[in-house]
């Protein structure tokens, strides 16, 4: 939203922030930059003709889906929620996203932990077809 070549500061003032923290890559021809997941980037062609490949590495199995997806549920679902309820929410997501991958489920024995366990591509099929079933109602 920010125009790099003259950034409107009293309109955008965290952008002075973004630049500080940033850092610049000139690429020649035939150079390559690798950027991790999730890094935020612009890029900008400085000459008339430019070629830019772009190839997002995923190193998870297909199966397991877009995490921008829960993003957009959470958008739908639980962003406009009263704050002590998105905080409840937050501890929720914690416990069982973000701990330790096997933290929620270990108290059960393997074969019945379902979801909590290890997500292998039927586990996955399964909580595919809860999440549609729920959003198709």
């Amino acid at each position: 939203m920010v125009d790099f070549n003259e950034p409107d500061v009293d309109k955008y003032p965290r952008f002075k922030d973004a630049i500080a923290a940033g850092q610049i890559a000139e690429l020649t021809p035939g150079d390559a930059l690798y950027l991790p997941r999730m890094w935020w980037h612009q890029v900008e062609g400085l000459s008339k003709f430019n070629v830019l490949i772009n190839y997002w590495w995923n190193n998870v199995p297909n199966y397991l889906g877009e995490a921008m997806n829960v993003l957009q549920h959470a958008l739908l679902s639980i962003k406009d929620r009263p704050l002590t309820e998105k905080k409840a929410w937050q501890q929720v997501f914690d416990y069982y996203i973000f701990s330790e991958s096997t933290h929620a489920g270990e108290h059960l024995p393997e074969q019945a932990r379902g979801s909590l366990g290890k997500i292998d591509e039927l586990q996955a099929r399964k909580l595919r077809a809860q999440l549609l079933n729920k959003l198709n109602r």
